[in-house]
């Protein structure tokens, strides 16, 4: 998988470097075979292409990072979603997580200094493949909204949002995040109350707000998002989906990936269920 890097040697987690750094790695989650590769190369192989990538959360080491990606991209093999109509590449975009015992919200600062190194990367993405889609977990959703907030000549088609630690109103309009919806076309957020990280940690780390996280329980006000914010879909997953990184290994999940790449009508919000 090819991973693009704005750490420090690529791979520290409490560094920024002066750019993006990319390597296409040939055994994920081992890290010790790659190829460098340029900008060039890199919007080559993303010409005329379905094009996701993947965005991970806070304190998260290259190691943990590789192990993640590649669980998704297993998920999306398992599920038929590699291969026309349907992704034709996955790549891995990784920040410094801030990997320190010091909690959640110190790395906030870090996720937003990232969106500037991760908007270099959508809009390459955006000038060379067919489509962009974007799937993020946990404060990697900030990354992905701030990019758009922020102005960007990139564009998203789906943006996926599972475990989003940032605040459940930051999608309504007056909020941080709601130009952000201009940047893509469907924003499709996963949440479970059964998310332990973002239920205790997430609200004590937001002391003395103690605000709820989006991907916890869903939006504050789902009748503003229903009214002002078509391009939102909110799915419940607390049935099949039962802890912070849940999402990788759940059937239902891939599934309810497939009907959004299958262009099947969504409800603007919806409960998943075990399947079979």
């Amino acid at each position: 998988m090819i991973l693009i890097s704005c750490r420090k040697d690529f791979d520290n987690s409490r560094a920024f470097a002066d750019g993006n750094a990319i390597r296409n790695y040939q055994h994920l989650p081992r890290l010790d075979t790659f190829i460098e590769l340029d900008e060039a190369n890199l919007a080559a192989q993303m010409r005329g292409k379905h094009v996701l990538i993947l965005i991970h959360g806070f304190r998260n080491p290259l190691k943990a990072v590789g192990e993640a990606y590649q669980r998704v991209l297993n998920g999306l093999i398992g599920a038929g979603l590699m291969g026309s109509p349907n992704y034709d590449l996955v790549i891995g975009f990784t920040w410094p997580g801030f990997n320190t015992a010091l909690g959640f919200f110190p790395a906030v600062t870090y996720a937003n200094r990232s969106a500037g190194f991760f908007r270099q990367l959508l809009e390459l993405a955006s000038s060379s493949a067919r489509t962009v889609d974007v799937q993020t977990h946990s404060l990697g959703a900030r990354v992905a909204l701030q990019t758009l907030g922020g102005g960007t000549h990139g564009f998203i088609d789906n943006l996926l949002m599972t475990s989003a630690a940032v605040d459940d109103e930051v999608l309504e309009p007056g909020r941080e995040f709601h130009e952000a919806l201009i940047g893509c076309r469907r924003c499709v957020v996963y949440h479970t109350e059964k998310d332990r990280v973002l239920k205790i940690a997430y609200r004590i780390g937001d002391a003395p707000e103690f605000d709820r996280a989006l991907g916890w329980k869903g939006p504050q006000r789902p009748e503003v998002i229903l009214r002002d914010c078509p391009e939102v879909f909110v799915v419940d997953c607390k049935k099949v989906v039962r802890s912070h990184g849940g999402y990788r290994s759940s059937a239902a999940y891939y599934e309810h990936w497939d009907r959004v790449l299958g262009e099947v009508p969504l409800p603007r919000f919806e409960t998943l269920a075990e399947l079979g």
